[in-house]
């Protein structure tokens, strides 16, 4: 009974193996490839192998053309996203009035980060979800709101094929899954050991989990191509202050030739400091050596000099 779940799962590995290089993975997608399961693989021999009733033929066909007709008949996605720097005069009414326009068409600010800008003014950036059918009519409001547009950046992606791909495999794995499911139903029947279980049940799980990451990345891809997302700067307008030429004011002169005064009479107590506390003592220490060395050569002219004889009368 062993070696019928190793020929049965064999079966049904081999079969999907065929579907995984027949459908490759877009690069763009995050989700890693399924170890075992896609795009077409034959249900009847799994089906046989576990003792069930041939059938499912309808789930035989190939992959390519099911993918082609599925991405006919799919509408386009495209995940647009951008930035736009916009001069306003006053930061917070701008926002408040971005606001009202996406709750008209259903968008909302996801995003808002504001800070101190000159005086008495903000500064700041929002990130808007807007839905891509009224992307254009909405930036065209929003820009109206403005003073001025300093830079504009957009750009798009279409996610199209990888989202037509991931439908395909997620079917595929979703009737893989209910093959492993009857198979599990057949294993507990027939032998009922509990390894044999835990083997179905491990790959069953697998393929849950294969599943449910395609599912996010879907939901995602999904999301993104019906909102747009933009982040746009708001940049209020600086305030010039002209001056005029002042006239003459005596009490300023006066102000300036005090302070004039103060700083040279300051300049001059640091010159008297630095002559007193610097200038001196140097000199003292070069002079000092000298005046002794004339003082010694003075006394010993006066020892060598004659004594004169006292004048008698």
């Amino acid at each position: 009974m062993n070696r019928f779940i190793l020929y049965a799962l064999v079966l049904l590995t081999l079969g999907l193996a065929v579907g995984c290089a027949a459908a490759p993975i877009p690069a763009a997608a995050p989700t890693a490839a399924p170890a075992m399961p896609p795009e077409a693989y034959n249900p009847d021999t799994a089906n046989e192998a576990a003792g069930g009733a041939p059938g499912l033929r309808q789930l035989r066909q190939s992959p390519a053309s099911s993918a082609d007709a599925l991405q006919q008949d799919q509408q386009r996605m495209i995940v647009y996203t951008g930035s736009l720097s916009l001069q306003v005069n006053d930061t917070t009414e701008t926002i408040n009035k971005i606001d009202d326009l996406l709750k008209n068409v259903n968008g909302y600010i996801a995003s808002k980060s504001l800070v101190a800008y000159g005086k008495d003014k903000l500064r700041g950036t929002i990130t808007v979800r807007i839905p891509a059918a009224a992307l254009d009519t909405t930036l065209a409001q929003i820009k109206a709101l403005g003073v001025k547009v300093l830079k504009e950046d957009a750009k798009s992606s279409d996610v199209t094929e990888e989202y037509v791909d991931l439908d395909a495999r997620r079917k595929n794995l979703e009737a893989y899954e209910v093959e492993l499911q009857k198979l599990l139903e057949t294993v507990r029947e027939r032998t009922g050991k509990a390894e044999d279980i835990l083997a179905v049940y491990n790959q069953l799980t697998e393929v849950r989990g294969q599943i449910e990451q395609i599912k996010g990345r879907q939901k995602y891809l999904e999301n993104t191509s019906a909102l747009a997302t933009y982040t746009i700067e708001l940049v209020p307008i600086e305030e010039i202050v002209v001056e005029g030429k002042p006239g003459w004011d005596p009490a300023r002169t006066a102000g300036a030739a005090l302070d004039h005064l103060v700083g040279a009479l300051q300049v001059l107590g640091d010159i008297a400091i630095n002559v007193i506390l610097f200038v001196l003592p140097i000199l003292l220490l070069l002079f000092l050596p000298v005046v002794v060395f004339v003082w010694i050569v003075r006394a010993i002219w006066k020892r060598r000099q004659p004594k004169k004889a006292p004048v008698t009368s």
